[in-house]
């Protein structure tokens, strides 16, 4: 393996680890346009039509898992949590730090690419689908599937 193909990877497992949770790039795109409440986030992300072509359908966004999520941000140094302590009750904003929007223009660019290879994508719904018991996409796109185990 060559040194650039280490130093990829080992890159590769980091931008996975912080940004690869379920939640925190839905978070990421909600605070893209500026600082939010939590409960704006929570009904921004909860708008989104997040996994609904993927197995096991849409999922929904808890506000305690978002809770985890935001602290989890704020903690790795993506969000900032603006407290306004002289309001009643505590009015609390979360607003993305520059490294989070950096990230956030660079994935935009990446993303292109599934839309220059739907087909691509489109397979690789259809095979998850089968992996979850749903046969009737491959006998459409004649998958040929290892065996599992």
């Amino acid at each position: 393996m060559e040194r650039d193909d280490k130093w990829l990877l080992r890159e590769l497992q980091d931008v996975k680890h912080i940004f690869g949770d379920k939640w925190t790039i839905p978070v990421m795109v909600a605070l893209a346009d500026g600082p939010l409440r939590r409960s704006e986030i929570l009904a921004t992300v909860s708008s989104y039509s997040i996994d609904e072509h993927w197995p096991g359908g849409a999922t929904v966004l808890h506000d305690s898992i978002l809770t985890r999520a935001l602290r989890k941000m704020v903690a790795e140094g993506l969000v900032v949590r603006h407290e306004l302590r002289d309001s009643f009750p505590r009015h609390v904003r979360y607003e993305l730090r520059p490294e989070a929007e950096d990230f956030l223009a660079r994935v935009r660019h990446v993303v292109g690419w599934s839309k220059g290879n739907e087909h691509v994508v489109a397979r690789a719904q259809a095979i998850h689908r089968v992996h979850n018991g749903d046969s009737s996409d491959c006998d459409d796109l004649g998958c040929d599937l290892p065996a599992s185990g």
